[in-house]
């Protein structure tokens, strides 16, 4: 989670985090390395200088080792001869909208 914190001068303080932070060119970087039906939620609790406006737009960002669902590409063929080909496939999850509120 990126969250822009420009302390203008003030300092940041972080008093609450699950996972990890840090602060640099104005941002403040969160991270929880593992999100699973065990560890579902995390808390940062922080204050900085500034109004509720100044820590807008917050960016979250989402890594997944494998899809909702146990897709796979089991060979790719040469269209018209049938012949295997090599290959590579990587996957992505993206969301068409994410609202932090």
């Amino acid at each position: 989670v990126s969250i822009p914190v420009r302390t203008q001068g003030g300092s940041l303080n972080v008093t609450q985090c699950d996972g990890s932070y840090s602060h640099s060119h104005g941002v403040l970087e969160w991270s929880i390395p593992l999100i699973d039906k065990t560890n579902s939620s995390g808390t940062l609790e922080f204050s900085a200088p500034g109004t509720a406006d100044s820590f807008y737009p917050v960016n979250v960002n989402f890594n997944m080792n494998q899809p909702f669902c146990d897709i796979k590409i089991r060979g790719v063929v040469l269209a018209g001869t049938e012949k295997t080909v090599p290959y590579s496939s990587e996957c992505s999850v993206l969301t068409e909208q994410y609202t932090v509120e």
